[in-house]
Formats: C-alpha cells, sequence, structure tokens
C-alpha cells in the first residue's frame, strides 16, 4: 500500500470517528433526570457507534500499510510520537470499554454510576481529538517539513 493510499484510509477513518464522536456528543446531552435507563440506552447506542469507530481506525492505522507503519517506514525520526499514538489509542479504546461497563450498569438499573458517564465520556472524546489532531501534525510534518537537523 502507498503512503498516499494509507493517508487515504486514515483519514476516511478519521471521518467515521468524527461522526462517532458526534453521535455519542449528542446522546449525552439529552436529558436525564427522571429517565436515566432511556438516556443510558441513548448513550449506549452512541457509545457502540464510538467504539466501533474507534476500533476500526486502530485497525487501520496500527495495520500492517497502516499510516503508523509507513511513519515507522518512511520518517523514523517520529517513531518516539507514533509510539505515543500508539499508547494513547490504547488507552482510548480502553476507556470506551469502561464506560460501556458503566453505561449498561445504569440501564440494568444500578444507578450508581450515573453521575461519572457524562465526564468520563466527555474526557475519553477530548483524548481522541487529541488523537486525531496529533495524527494528521505527524502527517503534515512528514510531507511539509523538512527533517530536523537538531
Amino acid at each position: 500500500m502507498s503512503q498516499r493510499a494509507s493517508i487515504d484510509a486514515a483519514t476516511k477513518s478519521h471521518d467515521t470517528l468524527e461522526l462517532a464522536e458526534h453521535a455519542l456528543h449528542a446522546a449525552l446531552g439529552r436529558p436525564q433526570p427522571s429517565r436515566e435507563r432511556a438516556w443510558a440506552r441513548h448513550v449506549a447506542t452512541g457509545l457502540h457507534a464510538a467504539v466501533e469507530a474507534i476500533e476500526a481506525h486502530r485497525r487501520e492505522v496500527e495495520g500492517e500499510h497502516g499510516l503508523y507503519g509507513e511513519l515507522r517506514f518512511e520518517a523514523p525520526w517520529l517513531l518516539p510520537r507514533v509510539h505515543q499514538l500508539t499508547a494513547q489509542l490504547a488507552r482510548i479504546q480502553a476507556e470506551a470499554r469502561d464506560l460501556t461497563d458503566e453505561v449498561q450498569r445504569v440501564i440494568e438499573g444500578d444507578l450508581q454510576g450515573l453521575s461519572a458517564i457524562r465526564a468520563d465520556a466527555e474526557r475519553m472524546l477530548l483524548s481522541l481529538r487529541d488523537l486525531r489532531a496529533k495524527e494528521n501534525d505527524l502527517i503534515f510534518e512528514r510531507f511539509n517539513e523538512p527533517v530536523a537537523l537538531d
């Protein structure tokens, strides 16, 4: 797969991530008082789309011919940052799984963790947006900036 193809594939999965982020954000913004379990079901739907998009993006960028692999091969000076992104993406995926468990407990009637769901989801979404921005920065640096000589 060419560099251009890996960038195009990563861009497509970025777009899917962004759509899933918007769906989750919209679900989180719905009113919840006296409707906690119904609210959690809406959040679960948005979260499910986000989890699938995160997993697909991870498979895409970390795959044999994905963006991270291309950067490792073509731009080894970016390797420490690629490793950071790999770790950040793994953390986001773990946070999404934990959040899914929290939401499921509310759906089942355990409202103990209800107050943390919005905060946890917002933190995960911020980390996801940060990841996408950092990936875009790496792509830009790889193709538009000269290699640092220091």
